[in-house]
């Protein structure tokens, strides 16, 4: 395992910047998908080094970001994110901050967005089922 992390390792050094940052994002999101929250995280902060201007950089932090709690600068990345190219990814997570800060119009917005770049996004068409099941259950009390 040393051998093979070091070859990989060799390899990612000598691609340009920009490949290496979309290569360690891609890696990163891996670990993000089976709960590895914390390797997930340094592969991103190493992708921003090589390349800090790759949204899905700042938007695979803001997710990190999101499942460790911290709210904003869940938002922060998330919002950086799409100043530099707008992503369904970002747009979720800036959601799922309102929603749990209570704000479900902002929400509900910021979801629609996301189901604007991404219409067949599951975790985007679940979510709006959450929100609006809120917005009914703020309605009943």
């Amino acid at each position: 395992a040393a051998v093979l992390n070091k070859m990989n390792a060799a390899r990612l050094a000598a691609l340009p910047a920009q490949e290496r940052a979309k290569k360690l994002c891609a890696e990163a999101k891996g670990y993000l998908d089976r709960g590895l929250v914390l390797e997930a995280e340094r592969l991103y902060q190493s992708a921003l080094v090589a390349d800090k201007n790759l949204a899905e950089a700042h938007a695979g932090l803001a997710e990190v970001r999101l499942r460790t709690g911290d709210m904003e600068a869940a938002s922060k990345q998330a919002n950086e994110a799409l100043k530099l190219d707008p992503s369904a990814d970002a747009y979720l997570v800036l959601s799922r901050v309102d929603l749990a800060g209570g704000k479900l119009t902002e929400a509900a917005d910021n979801n629609s967005q996301a189901l604007k770049l991404d219409p067949g996004s599951q975790a985007a068409q679940q979510l709006q089922k959450q929100i609006e099941a809120r917005k009914s259950q703020k309605k009943k009390e």
